[in-house]
């Protein structure tokens, strides 16, 4: 082989000293920027992509590879040419794309012939991308869906406890009488008993006093007990803690 053969493009030589994609991406970079982790590997080279899923574009671009010089330059200058192209228009792309990027001129090969095999993995890596980012779109709208359930939850439960905390004790004891006489008092009161709310301190603990049957009854400590609790955190504040007077 001549040296003439050998031969690299200052292109190729210029990207090999400055790599400037290489690294991962997680699951967490993409559910940060509300995008789709696209991930495609082949033999020495792993391609990660972020992909906004309502334009199906490629927001960044990263890779690993671990074949060596050539290597290193092939993935970083895919990755650069696939930035800002939908998922389709990247993954369209030829592995002579790639390499006449590389070229100082376009008649004149960007490395020499024994290396130029390199660049199939381009067409490789591409075709599994293409077939994963269906997948790795539908994961990102299913994340996002969760996400935005779990916000509207954590709002709705914030505006709860705000409004909870706003009343006066006499109007949060006003709460705890119509959630006790709708749920509880009703099945105290078959078997005898009832219960007196007595004091309400700090918006979360509830002071009661057991009456009648329920005073002497095992599971006024119990169940009855982690009944009332339960109910009056569903219906009126879910750090509510009921606390009976001995």
């Amino acid at each position: 082989m001549t040296v003439a053969e050998e031969k690299f493009s200052a292109v190729f030589e210029e990207t090999a000293g400055a790599i400037k994609h290489r690294g991962a991406y997680y699951q967490e970079d993409a559910g940060e920027k509300g995008m789709a982790l696209l991930e495609a590997k082949f033999k020495d080279t792993k391609l990660y992509w972020l992909v906004d899923v309502k334009e199906d574009r490629v927001f960044s671009a990263r890779f690993f590879a671990y074949g060596g010089k050539i290597s290193l330059v092939v993935g970083d200058t895919l990755c650069a040419m696939v930035e800002g192209l939908t998922v389709d228009e990247a993954c369209s792309l030829l592995k002579t794309d790639v390499e006449a990027r590389l070229r100082d001129a376009p008649d004149v090969p960007a490395v020499p012939e024994s290396k130029i095999k390199a660049f199939d993995a381009v067409e490789e890596l591409l075709k599994i991308a293409k077939e994963k980012y269906p997948a790795a779109k539908g994961a990102a709208i299913a994340r996002a869906a969760i996400d935005k359930a779990d916000f509207q939850s954590t709002t709705e439960l914030n505006l709860a406890a705000q409004a909870w905390l706003g009343l006066t004790k006499d109007e949060q004891k006003e709460q705890i009488e119509i959630v006790l006489d709708e749920h509880i008092r009703p099945a105290l009161m078959n078997d005898g008993g009832n219960v007196q709310v007595l004091d309400v301190t700090a918006g979360e603990k509830v002071l009661v006093q057991y009456q009648g049957a329920c005073g002497s009854c095992g599971s006024s400590l119990g169940a009855t007990l982690s009944f009332m609790e339960s109910t009056l955190r569903k219906h009126i504040y879910n750090e509510l803690n009921v606390v009976p007077q001995m």
